[in-house]
């Protein structure tokens, strides 16, 4: 792995554990001295993740993860719903115990937080599809998506639904039930999705900031 990559790893990590809340700036030489780098490859990974959309640059104030927004939302729903049902799709009939095994650990590891838990469990559930250009486009989104997950669990009352529904998946993989798996997948991303954008669509119709 190149300093680059190193340096972009720890990002998306810090993305996806939920450590980086909308807003935050990346400090290049703060991030440079943590890692025991120079500014060149943090400025480099930085701009990458700015392509991908995780973070963006703003004029004479560098790099900062981006605010919650309605267009975000919809833009990484629509995309998660149409990759992640595929990828599940070709996994299940692949799945191991080894891979059912670290779901459910995912979902009862106390010492896991709110987001990095939902990743660690939804990729459990993707791994077996072989599908490697896929799954690295998953993890993006659920960097991306980290915030507003955050939002619909701790402030919408989406952790008791999520539980559930996340039970009921796994349930479903289990059981080898392929089109029942695809069906809950589709309906508890459809359901978390829609109860962020239209909490987001109220705060920006009332000019309010989340």
């Amino acid at each position: 792995m190149s300093t680059v990559d190193r340096v972009e790893r720890v990002v998306i990590d810090d993305l996806l554990r939920g450590a980086l809340a909308p807003g935050t700036r990346i400090r290049q030489d703060v991030l440079a001295d943590q890692l025991g780098v120079s500014k060149i490859p943090v400025r480099e990974a930085l701009q990458r993740l700015s392509a991908l959309g995780l973070l963006h640059f703003e004029t004479n104030r560098g790099a900062a993860v981006p605010t919650l927004s309605v267009a975000e939302a919809i833009e990484n729903s629509v995309l998660r719903k149409s990759i992640e049902v595929e990828i599940l799709r070709q996994a299940i009939p692949n799945m191991s115990i080894v891979d059912l095994a670290e779901a459910e650990l995912a979902l009862g590891n106390a010492e896991l937080g709110v987001t990095e838990s939902n990743w660690a469990f939804h990729r459990a559930l993707y791994q077996a599809s072989g599908w490697t250009r896929g799954l690295a486009m998953v993890e993006i989104l659920h960097a991306a998506m980290a915030p507003y997950v955050l939002l619909y669990i701790e402030s919408l009352g989406g952790a008791e639904p999520s539980e559930s529904e996340h039970r009921e998946l796994l349930a479903a993989c289990r059981e080898g039930d392929v089109e029942r798996a695809v069906r809950l997948l589709t309906s508890h991303l459809a359901e978390a999705s829609s109860a962020v954008i239209d909490f987001l669509s109220m705060n920006e119709a009332r000019g309010d900031d989340v």
